[in-house]
């Protein structure tokens, strides 16, 4: 079963199935016998006779026509199955749904189909929630042939909980369902029954307006259900701790509903009971009582999965919050429901020296709320309402301390409050009727009568009006006076603290405070202790490195050039979901900057392509781009590399330092490393170590996170994170390149010349032209490390420009001396390496003036911008005679920025 649900081409039979399943079971019900007095004709035949006009046979008519229309979404259906798309499958079961849906209206409005054409529209709407199940899984199973997605990591014990959540998935499907056929409310006529069944609208064609309408909307919500419940288990194979999620999520959803349906049969029942006089019961509190049940055993399963995940981590494990708060709601909501036993109104009644006596407790109110006069029915409604909203409140605490749910103190609270404001209202109900005396005496004598105190002597009586409803609102501020006493609402942690305090009898005997040592974990804590979570994750995913690695093999280029390349990502880039437009020329600056060194710049206005340049190149060579989003607030390297907390022991690595390690650990793999907006902050602030490092060879960058040795601890032993040296050590590995994007605009920082010399800068000055003669996505090529810096090394080797000796570069040089602009070495060299990059990515072209201009431009003649020049239009012509055009235009409009 496993394997069918991956296998985008059975999935595709299965949906083709069910689809020409459901087509013929619709010609089947067009096909079937209308009831009496049309039993002798179909909805095939009423379509044929619209001489009369009828509302009936032009309904027909139109359903006749979708009918036949239904055949151009199986068309579309079939071509994209074979073409291993997914709109046509869209466009199906959107339409069939539909025609399903004009039937049903068709039956509630008609009532003319009989009880077989009723369940075969059951029996397709079945299918079709099954199609849009194998539809979820095909989707899946399509992206996972183009993306390779790494696996979640999941215990390596195995574990039936996701199973039995699974299983309660289904019991509150099935309770929802139940809806349907649990009537919203029954009302009794003599010895008749009329029950509001919802099914009923497309099996008996009921026309009660409040039973269709909730028949339409529930139908509604329960397919919405059905979707999301697809969409949650194609995640039960292969990411078992996000199923877990989603389906929490899913039967709270699943309880909200039925609560919803309960209280819609509740209003229902006082509505029509108040309007008609009729016996109402409703029975709408069985699916929700039912989904309580699923609601607890759910938040079992669910707090049994987080402490077993936590044991297989061996991470801090989750415990139960504190009990008492619990004990205390439970108290109060004991309160709440015993003031139905209490005498909420107590009427004495004096007259010819004898007293006669009528209470009236909440069973009373509740039971004879009909009868009474609307003060009376009010209290009624408050007491159904407090009684409905204490038990939810105290089951939402039961689930959220049995799945230990990190906001558990907030839910005490806020359950305790509810208890306590309605024992408060009920209380000054019955102070109301106790002051508003003179309004009760118009119907106590009915009151009497009706509970059978026969009263002589009308003549002269007198009344007193009590409550004992104080005594519940006592009992609750006393149980309320006693959490505050013993700090039951004070929040405490559900994960317990991993430092003990040693040797504590001794500190209290000496009243002295706990010594540092003292707070250290202790001895059965540290045999398991990690003290970077984080890198333990990375290393725990190696075997999903190499499956990872293995799958972008299969595309693996053999042999190719830096043209190859080139052209390949521009055609990748055009043909992409975003048809992102850069041109060969665009890509071949790009590729030669990485040459040139590990650091490049692209900068400009907002728009124009600089972050989609990595991350679709990254994409179409099967490499790696991680993005750090660069904030204003930085100041020094500890905002890429992390903090170490001393109290805690533990390394906390920041999203730079976790994308190195995970470099380090796939080596083959072509990385970047994209700092966006990095001029947000100084880039010498935070940096300034990586500037140094690129002075560095090859195998000697690397840098040292901290000053202790970092070693995780498994039982007796110690493990070593894989990608640290010394335990405290990171290489910058090989296969990185760092990329940042900047904006020029008042909210950033200017870059500073330490920043220019070392990287190489690419300026992105217009929007890219879209683009319109795009074809379908091609396929990834698999570029390793290797293949990359082979293609760079040999291009550099091979090529013959030397920057030190070119004439060009001299003229230019002594251009810009007066300026205090000169060539050093480190820049020479880049300049060099650029040039020999470009011409190379264009072998059967002249293009080394263009590559001079472009390296010399972005490299010193940029440098320009911060330099006062007297005589600019000499300057320009001089870049004119040259041939250096864009450097002379870049001159030409220095005072326009």
């Amino acid at each position: 079963m496993k394997t069918f649900f991956k296998k985008q081409a059975l999935l595709s039979v299965a949906i083709l199935a069910i689809s020409l399943v459901v087509i013929l079971l619709n010609l089947w019900i067009l096909s079937s016998k209308l009831k009496w007095p049309n039993d002798d004709l179909t909805l095939f035949l009423l379509a044929r006779d619209l001489s009369d006009g009828d509302a009936i046979n032009i309904f027909s008519f139109v359903i006749t026509i979708l009918f036949y229309v239904s055949l151009i979404p199986s068309i579309f259906l079939i071509i994209s199955v074979i073409k291993k798309k997914n709109q046509g499958l869209i466009f199906n079961v959107m339409y069939q749904l539909g025609f399903n849906t004009t039937v049903i209206v068709f039956q509630s409005v008609f009532s003319e189909l009989r009880a077989f054409a009723t369940t075969l529209i059951i029996i397709n709407i079945v299918l079709l929630i099954l199609y849009i199940i194998f539809y979820v899984f095909r989707f899946k199973a399509i992206s996972d042939l183009n993306v390779p997605i790494e696996e979640e990591v999941e215990p390596k014990q195995s574990s039936r909980i996701p199973f039995m959540v699974l299983l309660l998935d289904i019991v509150a499907l099935l309770i929802l369902a139940s809806t349907f056929v649990i009537p919203m409310y029954s009302e009794v006529s003599g010895s008749s029954v009329t029950h509001a069944i919802l099914i009923e609208t497309i099996t008996r064609g009921t026309v009660d307006l409040t039973t269709v309408a909730s028949f339409f909307i529930y139908f509604a919500i329960f397919l919405t259900i059905i979707l999301d419940f697809a969409q949650t288990l194609t995640s039960y194979f292969n990411a078992k701790a996000y199923f877990v999620k989603k389906s929490n999520q899913l039967i709270l959803v699943i309880f909200i509903i039925t609560v919803i349906y309960f209280i819609s049969g509740f209003v229902m029942d006082i509505v029509l009971t108040l309007t008609t006089g009729a016996t109402i019961q409703t029975f709408a509190y069985i699916p929700m009582l039912l989904m309580i049940v699923v609601l607890i055993e759910n938040a079992v399963l669910k707090g049994k999965y987080i402490t077993y995940q936590e044991i297989i981590k061996k991470e801090k494990i989750t415990r139960y919050g504190k009990v008492e708060p619990l004990v205390y709601i439970i108290m109060l909501s004991a309160v709440s429901v015993l003031m139905l036993f209490l005498k909420i109104i107590r009427f004495e009644i004096i007259s010819g020296g004898y007293s006669y006596f009528v209470n009236l407790t909440g069973f009373n109110i509740l039971q004879d709320y009909p009868i009474l006069d609307p003060a009376y029915r009010i209290v009624a409604y408050v007491l159904v309402v407090m009684l409905m909203t204490v038990g939810l409140a105290l089951v939402i605490s039961i689930v959220s301390y049995l799945s230990k749910y990190s906001k558990y103190d907030k839910i005490v609270k806020s359950a305790a409050s509810i208890n306590v404001f309605f024992v408060f209202i009920i209380a000054i109900s019955g102070y109301y009727f106790q002051i508003a005396k003179a309004i009760n005496q118009s119907i106590l004598l009915d009151l009497a009568e009706y509970y059978g105190v026969n009263i002589p002597g009308l003549v002269d009586f007198d009344y007193i009006i009590k409550t004992d409803a104080i005594y519940a609102l006592i009992a609750s501020t006393t149980i309320l006076s006693l959490m505050f006493f013993r700090r039951a609402f004070d929040r405490e942690d559900l994960n317990p603290m991993r430092a003990e305090i040693i040797n504590s009898d001794e500190s209290e005997s000496n009243g002295d405070k706990p010594s540092a040592a003292s707070l250290a974990p202790s001895d059965e804590i540290m045999n398991i202790f990690d003290p970077s979570p984080a890198l333990t994750e990375l290393d725990q995913k190696v075997e999903t490195f190499k499956k990872d690695l293995e799958y972008r093999k299969s595309f693996q280029v053999k042999e190719t050039s830096l043209n190859e390349l080139i052209l390949f990502v521009v055609d990748y880039a055009k043909n992409s979901r975003l048809h992102l437009s850069y041109s060969p020329e665009d890509i071949a600056t790009f590729v030669a900057g990485l040459g040139a060194t590990k650091l490049s710049v692209l900068q400009g206005m907002s728009g124009t392509g600089k972050t989609s340049l990595p991350k679709i190149f990254s994409e179409a060579i099967l490499g790696n781009c991680e993005i750090i989003e660069v904030e204003s607030s930085w100041k020094d390297k500890n905002e890429l590399l992390g903090y170490y907390n001393e109290f805690s022991m533990k390394y906390t690595p920041k999203k730079f330092t976790l994308a190195l390690y995970k470099a380090a650990l796939n080596p083959e793999i072509f990385t970047f490393i994209l700092l966006d907006e990095m001029n947000l902050s100084r880039i010498e602030y935070y940096f300034s170590d990586f500037l140094s490092l690129m002075e560095n060879e090859e195998g000697y960058r690397e840098i040292k996170l901290i000053n202790l040795k970092l070693s995780r601890k498994e039982e007796e032993s110690e493990v070593d994170y894989l990608a640290l040296d010394q335990g405290h050590t990171l290489k910058v590995p090989a296969n990185v390149w760092f990329i940042g994007t900047a904006n020029r605009d008042e909210s950033t920082f200017v870059i500073s010349d330490k920043v220019y010399d070392r990287a190489h800068t690419m300026n992105f000055t217009k929007r890219a032209p879209k683009v319109r003669n795009y074809s379908d996505p091609i396929s990834k090529r698999f570029y390793d490390y290797e293949t990359m810096n082979e293609l760079l090394l040999n291009a550099k080797k091979q090529g013959k420009f030397d920057a030190e000796n070119n004439d060009l570069i001299k003229h230019v040089e002594a251009l810009l001396a007066p300026f205090n602009i000169s060539f050093g070495n480190r820049i020479l060299k880049q300049i060099e390496d650029f040039v020999n990059i470009y011409t190379a990515c264009f072998p059967k072209e002249d293009v080394l003036s263009e590559a001079i201009e472009k390296i010399l431009l972005s490299k010193v003649v940029a440098k320009l911008e911060v330099k006062t020049i007297d005589d600019k239009d000499k300057l320009e012509m001089a870049f004119e005679k040259l041939g250096l055009s864009q450097c002379a235009t870049f001159i030409r409009h220095l005072d326009s920025e």
